[in-house]
Formats: structure tokens, sequence, C-alpha cells
């Protein structure tokens, strides 16, 4: 009989000192990120290692100074993915139409040699505009293309459906592809930012991406290629999104979705691990055997109208903490990725977040599990499991507290006791072999720990923080059954 490693990831918030950082191994360094043969939902490496893309989004950097300083922090955190737009005003190559500025390109090389140092896979993303229009360029409009500035397009719409359009995109990706498709740094290329919003009817936008992901595939052979797609916080979004991501020439299906008071799905306004594990189960509704990401998340005022407020009191980084667990263990490859690096994950110093994620799957691999995701969900919990092969992975995460309870609100987190949860339907008649628990109240755990052994801590939230606790039962080492004999005391955390 198969006997089963029981790994639960036990969550709550505590700072600590910068202790995760080990200089990236060479075999990492040198091996590019692809599509697993074994399990394609999931990463690996071109050395056959599996890969959790595990950071955030650093899309638009004001320095090489800004660079040093987020990948630098990444790296001593845990993390090893960023995503960086390449047309914000620091790596912009093409200022004036038809004209290449290499001292952009300097700084996009040192931008790799700085991931290669800190073992961070980099995400481009190749445009982000919406508009064609007379003026100045911004983030989301390329006056310099527009007619009145010596380009040769009317609007958004003439660039997406001529000829000429998908020449210029095709050259702007050689000039990377001549200086960046060999670099192993590069984790792939997203060919546009929530493409959707581009001023261009959605057929056009549908024809465009049929054309263009091939063919950025050819010319970056060794590296993933993906579209993204704008909030998935509408009804009228479904279509495009299942549409896009469907593409069998789009690697990655990827999905944006924020807290949002103003949204029209009630999902948006829902506990943040909700609303991040519900957009999961969207793709993965689609039958997908590609890997899924939640490649942007966060919250935002109504509508995308700037940062939340409740950025300014989650010092504890929150939202941040069920943006990364909940996505993986609903079935994605990778935690969530947040939007809000500079409002509040360098603002609040919340990066020790991103290494209690990457301590709680170190040593897991999914290529090897096979796992598929399942919810044990119980009075005052949501309990989370990835159930593989050789281990359940689970992730308990509390229902009383929400992001409009503390954060909103300020209305301090209750404390739950007697609280019950049975794997036992999950085990099919394994006996379980180990429990390993990790609690990153304090950082630690990883022990193996008997299954049949008593396990108490005895844990008190920092901060004046009440712990929440939970009542796990025991799994008998000799018949795999449960009984009520053991507690397990530990923090559940607020969203």
């Amino acid at each position: 009989m198969k006997r089963l490693i029981l790994l639960t990831c036990l969550l709550a918030f505590v700072s600590v000192a910068e202790a995760w950082a080990k200089r990236p191994g060479r075999s990492f360094r040198r091996s590019f990120v692809q599509v697993s043969a074994r399990d394609p939902r999931y990463f690996c490496l071109s050395d056959g290692q599996p890969y959790i893309p595990v950071g955030c989004n650093i899309a638009a950097m004001g320095s090489v100074a800004d660079m040093e300083h987020y990948l630098g922090k990444m790296h001593r955190n845990g993390a090893n993915f960023g995503r960086v737009w390449l047309n914000t005003n620091l790596f912009e190559i093409e200022t004036r139409y038809g004209e290449v500025d290499t001292a952009k390109l300097v700084r996009i090389d040192r931008l790799l040699e700085l991931a290669d140092r800190y073992g961070i896979k980099i995400k481009f993303c190749i445009e982000s505009f919406r508009h064609i229009r007379p003026g100045v360029n911004k983030w989301d409009t390329k006056a310099s293309y527009h007619t009145s500035n010596g380009g040769p397009f009317a609007d958004a719409d003439d660039y997406i459906t001529s000829q000429r359009g998908e020449e210029e995109f095709l050259r702007r990706v050689c000039i990377f592809r001549e200086r960046y498709g060999d670099h192993p740094a590069v984790f792939g290329w997203e060919l546009w930012n929530e493409m959707n919003a581009v001023e261009t009817p959605e057929e056009h936008l549908r024809a465009w991406n049929v054309r263009m992901l091939p063919r950025v595939k050819e010319i970056f052979p060794k590296n993933l290629v993906m579209q993204s797609l704008g909030s998935l916080d509408r009804e009228s979004s479904f279509p495009i999104y299942e549409f896009i991501n469907r593409l069998p020439s789009n690697e990655v299906a990827q999905v944006h979705r924020y807290i949002d008071e103003g949204a029209e799905l009630a999902v948006c306004g829902a506990p943040v691990d909700s609303m991040a594990s519900d957009a999961i189960a969207v793709l993965r509704g689609y039958g997908l055997r590609k890997p899924m990401l939640l490649a942007e998340s966060g919250a935002v005022k109504p509508v995308h109208t700037g940062p939340h407020p409740i950025y300014k009191v989650d010092t504890m980084g929150s939202v941040l903490h069920d943006v990364l667990f909940a996505p993986f263990f609903s079935g994605a490859a990778g935690p969530g990725h947040l939007w809000h690096w500079d409002h509040h994950i360098d603002k609040q110093h919340t990066w020790f977040q991103m290494g209690r994620f990457a301590r709680a799957v170190e040593g897991v691999d999914p290529l090897r599990e096979g796992f598929e995701p399942v919810r044990r969900d119980t009075a005052g919990l949501r309990v989370y499991v990835l159930r593989g092969e050789h281990t359940l992975l689970a992730w308990c995460r509390d229902t009383v507290s929400t992001w409009r309870h503390e954060l909103s609100e300020r209305i301090p987190a209750q404390r739950l006791s007697g609280l019950q949860v049975d794997f036992t339907p999950l085990l099919g008649g394994r006996r379980v072999k180990k429990v390993r628990i990790y609690d990153p109240t304090f950082d630690v755990g990883g022990a193996r720990v008997p299954p049949c052994r008593r396990i108490a801590s005895g844990l008190h939230a920092l901060g004046g923080r009440p712990d929440r606790i939970l009542k796990r039962r025991r799994v008998d080492d000799e018949n795999g059954q449960i009984n009520d004999k053991s507690v397990l005391y530990i923090p559940v955390p607020s969203s």
C-alpha cells in the first residue's frame, strides 16, 4: 500500500530578517524555462528541474538604481521571477519612430545582468499602448507612431490590421531576439499588456493574436510566448478570455484580476483568496493542459482608479500573502503576482511574504506529484488541498476575518478553536508516512513529525494579533484512520 506525506501550510504574518538569499546555482543560471513535457500544467527548467515562478510585477521602474533595489530585495526574499514592461521610459528603445536608442538596450542588458546574478527569470512584456494619437508618448499612447509625428499609422486599429503594423511589431521583436534570444535569464515574452484594452474591434484583436503568437514563437524558440488580457471583472470579458487562452500558440494561460469594489463581478469584492482562486478556476474550466498564472492581482480603488487605501494599513502583507498562496493551491503553476510592487510591497516592506511561500513549497515537485486541486472546507476554514501521487499539500484559510473586516473596518481578528479538518477521504486507502508542518508566524517548520505523535505548539500572535486555532484530527499510522486525540494549534491568516 502506498504511503503518503501530508504537508500542511499554516499561514500567518510576521517580518523576519532577510536570511533567505543564496547565490543561484550554475545549472539554474544556464537553464531556460520550459513547459514540462511530464506535466504540461507546470514549468520546468531545461536541466529537468521543476520551476515555480515566485515573484511579482516590477513593470515600470524609474532608474537603474530601482532595478538593483528591487531585484536585490526579491533575491533576498526567495523570489525567482519578475515581470517587466519594455515600453516604459526606462526601457523604450524607440522614442522616435524608426530610431533605436541603444542606451535603452544597455539598460536592458544591465537588468539581465542583475537577473542572472540574483537568479531571477524575467518575463518581458513587449507592448502596452492602447492608442495611437497625436501628442506625446505615454504608457497607453504611442504618439510617435501617429502620422502627425512622422509615423505611418492613423490609429491603433490601423496598426493592428495592416501589413505594415505587423512588420513594425516584428521588427521590434527581432531587435530583442538578436540581443536577448539566447539569454537564459529571460522567462518569456508577453506580446501585449491587457491587449483587449487596445482601441480596436475584438475580432481584429483575435485575428492579430492568431497570426502573431506563432510568429513570435518562431523568433524565440528557447523562450515561452504568451498573451495577457485586462482584469477579469465583467461578464463581457469571458469570451475573449476563453479564445485567447485556448490558442495552442499561447503557451501560458494568464488571468488578471483585482479586489475592486467597482467591478461588475461580485467575486471581485470577495476575500482575497476567494477572488484569486476563482480566477484560476475560470482557466481550469477551459480544460487546458498548459501552465496557468494569476499574472496581475492586488487591490484597487473602484474601476482601477488607483491603489486601494487598505494598503496603507496592510503592514503585514495580508493581500500579498493571499495573492501568493491561493492561486497555486487552486491549481496554478505558481503563486499569484502582485501588481503593486511600489505602492505596497516595497513601501510596507512585505517582501518577506515571498520567502514564506518559497519555504512552504520548498522540496515540492509538481512534476512528480501530478497535483489535482480539491477543497476540504469546514466551518470557519477554507482548506485548499493539492492532492498528489506522493503528497497532500494543504493550505488552511480563516473564513471569519477578511480584508474588509481587518483592513477596512479595523476589527481585530477573532480566536477560532475546536475546528476540525478530516483528510481521510483524500487518502484513497493510503497510509500516511509522515506529516510536516510549516508555521510562518515564526517562519519555522519542515521537521518530519510521526503521524501518531501529538503535536502542539503554543503560538502567540505578534503585534497584539490574536492567534486562531485549528484542531486537526490525528492520522493513525497503523490504519490510516482519523481520530480526535491530537490537537494542533496553528495561526490562520486574515485576507
